[in-house]
């Protein structure tokens, strides 16, 4: 009879811890996150998707040849004159060649940034979108060429 009672008080002492932890929780700040309204905040050195602005592009081709994955397809048109970009330290580099064709197909990509680093005018760069679902893989293919410089 002693060990029924014992059983009773020590189920309503769980309860009452359970619940104690659940109204402590309950006036906490929330740890859940809104998410299409609210958005992660990337860290600095964080490698989303591969972007590309070829404006600044000098057809180095410095991207494609480093690429693991040959993920990247370059395609350019010799310059009857020269344009000038500016180089990551701030220098001055003659653009030779007029990028026509500058495609990511990010379905192979491993993220690992070595197209990034060598590029000397920061025209390839890693960005901080982390949102990359598709429902085809034609659509993981992304162009960057802009149409008012193809011949």
């Amino acid at each position: 009879m002693v060990n029924y009672f014992k059983s009773i008080v020590v189920g309503l002492w769980s309860v009452l811890v359970g619940l104690a932890i659940t109204i402590k929780y309950f006036f906490s700040k929330k740890a859940t996150m809104e998410y299409p309204e609210q958005r992660w905040t990337m860290p600095e050195r964080f490698r989303g998707m591969v972007k590309c602005d070829s404006n600044k592009c000098i057809s180095c081709l410095y991207c494609v040849n480093i690429c693991p994955f040959s993920l990247i397809t370059l395609e350019n048109v010799k310059l009857d004159v020269p344009g000038k970009v500016m180089t990551l330290d701030g220098k001055e580099m003659k653009r030779l060649k007029d990028v026509t064709k500058f495609e990511v197909d990010i379905s192979k990509c491993i993220f690992c940034g070595l197209c990034t680093e060598g590029c000397p005018t920061g025209a390839i760069y890693m960005s901080k979108d982390y949102e990359l679902a598709c429902y085809s893989r034609k659509d993981m293919v992304y162009q960057y060429a802009p149409d008012s410089q193809r011949p």
